[in-house]
């Protein structure tokens, strides 16, 4: 589906276009082949880069080819109760603004809803960027709820928790991933050698930067957390198998003493207070109170 969206310092209202025009953002989402191909000849970028951006691991990168800058970031995406990293292609010609993505994004449909001029070509791939980056912090802060919710409960973990701390990592190294070349594109825009930056635009660029950096910072201590509760885990669960064979050790020495003095009282030999009619009661009392001391001495030791 192909969207072109237009707006002049003199209008009123951003407005909705059914031809391509100088100066307007022509927004893609999932395009079909004949839409790529009437978007490269209409706005000039090259086939390859649409493709690139319609693959799901690709990576976030700048690239300048003749007179158009290239810049693929990844955006997060949660469909079915999983959030996914998406690419977008942010294409900037000297006539036209292009965006493309495989999926309705967020950050381009709420930025296209504040009015913005067209024209502005460098602010509008500052508050795109910006709405990225808030995108990130949104579900980094979900995760890192999660986190600290589980984390009061540790004792009280399960496997499958155990499975969802081992998603939740897996998400948080695939923003990692995206975080570090995306900081390398902010700092590159920043330089000038890609897009034009105003000096109107250049603290928003270094905000922009600082952002991302707080948010790789953050993906990076959400995931020592999780290591941090997988181990405490671990070791509470280490520590109560140790209990649990102690009890069972002790238990298994306290029985055998009784039944070792059975065994000796059953041999066919002579044995000692064989004639007392009150035997029976001398080994039951001696065999309780062995019992007894041996379960206080592990008790003092604590491995009951």
């Amino acid at each position: 589906m192909i969207s072109i969206f237009y707006r002049a310092t003199k209008d009123e209202q951003l407005k909705q276009l059914t031809e391509i025009k100088k100066n307007a953002w022509v927004n893609i989402v999932n395009p079909n082949e004949t839409e790529i191909k009437d978007i490269c000849e209409l706005t000039g970028i090259e086939k390859e880069f649409i493709i690139d951006t319609l693959d799901p691991d690709e990576l976030p990168r700048i690239e300048k080819s003749g007179e158009v800058a290239y810049i693929i970031l990844n955006v997060p995406y949660e469909e079915n109760g999983e959030i996914l990293s998406v690419p977008f292609l942010i294409a900037v010609t000297p006539d036209f603004l292009v965006t493309l993505s495989p999926k309705r994004l967020k950050p381009i449909e709420q930025i296209l809803q504040k009015n913005i001029y067209t024209t502005q070509k460098t602010k509008n791939i500052l508050e795109l960027s910006l709405k990225v980056v808030d995108f990130y912090e949104q579900e980094i802060r979900k995760i890192n709820k999660s986190i600290y919710t589980k984390k009061v409960n540790l004792s009280k973990l399960t496997n499958k928790d155990i499975i969802n701390f081992v998603g939740l990592e897996k998400i948080l190294n695939k923003f990692i991933t995206s975080l570090i070349p995306t900081i390398s594109i902010f700092e590159k825009i920043l330089s000038g050698k890609y897009v034009k930056i105003y000096k109107d635009d250049q603290e928003l660029t270094e905000d922009l930067i600082i952002d991302s950096q707080q948010c790789l910072n953050m993906c990076r201590g959400s995931i020592k957390n999780v290591t941090n509760i997988r181990q405490a885990y671990s070791t509470i669960l280490t520590n109560d198998l140790n209990r649990v064979m102690k009890f069972l050790t002790s238990l298994t020495i306290i029985i055998g003493v009784p039944t070792i003095i059975a065994s000796l009282y059953g041999m066919n030999v002579k044995l000692p207070l064989q004639g007392n009619v009150f035997a029976f009661v001398y080994i039951c009392l001696f065999t309780l109170i062995a019992c007894l001391v041996l379960a206080f001495i592990f008790y003092f030791k604590k491995w009951f």
